[in-house]
């Protein structure tokens, strides 16, 4: 099949370097965007004929071809390459050579600046869709991780030093709420993504009456993104906000990741790691090394580069499209996919972590005590600040002990006067909200459920745009 640029107006032909620059680099990126530039091209070419510029048997012409790209893109069979230019202009002209002037008329009202907007978005939004629900995984093993151990002991560190004792039930539900908060954040870049702006054209509109609204309709758009040029003056931006989003959550796995590389050392030892995710030394043999937490560790810092890159190609850019924003397209792809994979990758992790109890115990040295002592001392009448001095002078002289250890129960806390019977007991004191005796992990469960509710509604609404088109 004959190549033809759908710019091209005369016989002059594009200098081959210069078009493998314009174009080399963007056609992975565009392979990626078939199924989406398709799924676009179908509800345009519907709106088409409900608006008299397609005949009937034009529609179906087009509609047997776009479903035939579909099954050859699946089989591997359509692929772009250097001479196709883009997928725009690979499809159209697939379209063109079998069914004439059907494939001729299939990009009226439409240019490529909206094309490609359009089916960016219906690509980020099922990747979207994808890492709402591998974070959802993520957080409900986390839960069930806290449900487990949430008594368990764990020394709590401010500065890198003990400071309050604390539970695995707290370690492990606060990276819970943390990605339940990083949804919050997903899911405003997933509605700022959510706005069709298929009929802005080249960002000004077109003169025909075309119904913008119908085909947001028939693409499972919850809107339509109104003005022209806004949707030109967004490019790069929405894509800028949607990698923020991803961020964040990848900012939560880069704490736990480096708890897990910390807490797993011969000096902590506090948790084990399954054999099946360590790693060996090509030299030294004794290694058993979790490769996996220092790479997770890594991606946000990879991902911010992206961030970064978005935001320069974006600022100083005057209002409609500019070539550059091409360039868009592999930071916003790249962070989707590393955060999705990550996200899976972190919900292994937490599934092959398991905790060595008698160790966490016996980090609960006697001076991670001080505050409650104090707390102790205050509820008898005494003001904090002199209660504060008294344990201090009492620190001077306190030979450590270990609360959690071998020595007989009722000793265990006598250095500071503790007052339990349960070694477990001074976890359960603290019942206000978020505290280690009321860190409300069934309310999280129940968030998750709602949650994931909400995602099934989504998947829903996204699978009923394939079945209908």
């Amino acid at each position: 099949m004959k190549t033809q640029k759908l710019w091209v107006t005369g016989k002059s032909k594009l200098n081959p370097i210069i078009e493998a620059f314009e174009t080399r680099d963007d056609i992975a990126m565009d392979q990626k965007l078939i199924k989406y530039d398709v799924l676009g091209s179908l509800a345009h070419a519907m709106m088409l004929y409900k608006i008299g510029i397609l005949s009937k048997s034009e529609l179906v012409k087009l509609e047997k071809g776009l479903l035939e790209i579909l099954s050859l893109d699946k089989q591997g069979k359509f692929v772009i390459s250097m001479g196709d230019e883009d997928v725009h202009t690979k499809i159209e002209n697939y379209l063109t050579e079998k069914f004439g002037e059907a494939g001729k008329k299939i990009h009226t009202a439409r240019s490529r600046n909206d094309q490609v907007i359009t089916a960016t978005r219906l690509y980020t939004k099922e990747e979207l869709l994808l890492i709402w629900g591998e974070l959802l995984s993520g957080a409900k093993s986390l839960v069930a991780f806290a449900q487990k151990h949430e008594f368990v002991p764990m020394p709590g560190y401010t500065h890198m030093q003990k400071a309050m004792p604390s539970s695995l039930g707290m370690w492990a539900g606060a990276f819970a709420q943390n990605l339940l908060d990083d949804l919050s954040l997903l899911k405003s870049a997933f509605a700022l993504n959510n706005q069709s702006p298929l009929g802005s054209a080249a960002g000004f509109g077109v003169p025909l009456s075309i119904d913008r609204e119908y085909t947001a309709k028939l693409l499972g758009f919850a809107k339509v993104q109104a003005n022209s040029l806004s949707v030109q003056n967004s490019r790069g931006k929405i894509e800028a906000n949607i990698v923020a989003s991803l961020l964040s959550i990848l900012l939560t796995i880069n704490k736990f990741a480096t708890d897990v590389l910390l807490y797993t050392t011969s000096e902590f030892n506090y948790f084990t790691v399954s054999e099946t995710l360590l790693t060996g030394s090509s030299m030294l043999p004794q290694k058993k090394n979790v490769d996996v937490a220092e790479l997770l560790q890594s991606k946000v810092h990879v991902v911010l580069g992206f961030y970064t890159t978005l935001i320069s190609l974006t600022a100083n850019l005057s209002s409609g499209y500019n070539r550059g924003l091409q360039d868009s397209k592999k930071p916003l792809f790249e962070s989707l996919d590393i955060t999705k994979n990550s996200l899976a990758v972190a919900n292994i992790l937490i599934n092959n972590i398991s905790p060595n109890v008698k160790i966490l115990e016996k980090a609960m040295t006697a001076e991670i005590f001080a505050t409650h002592k104090a707390m102790e001392l205050v509820k008898k009448g005494m003001p904090f600040r002199e209660a504060y001095q008294k344990v201090a002078g009492e620190l001077a002289s306190l030979a450590r002990s270990h609360p959690f250890g071998s020595e007989p129960q009722g000793r265990r806390l006598a250095r500071l006067k503790v007052e339990t019977e349960d070694p477990h007991k001074i976890l359960k004191q603290a019942t206000h909200t978020g505290a280690t005796g009321n860190l409300g992990l069934s309310a999280l469960a129940k968030t998750l459920q709602k949650e994931k509710k909400e995602l099934e509604e989504q998947n829903k609404k996204w699978n009923e745009v394939s079945k209908d088109l």
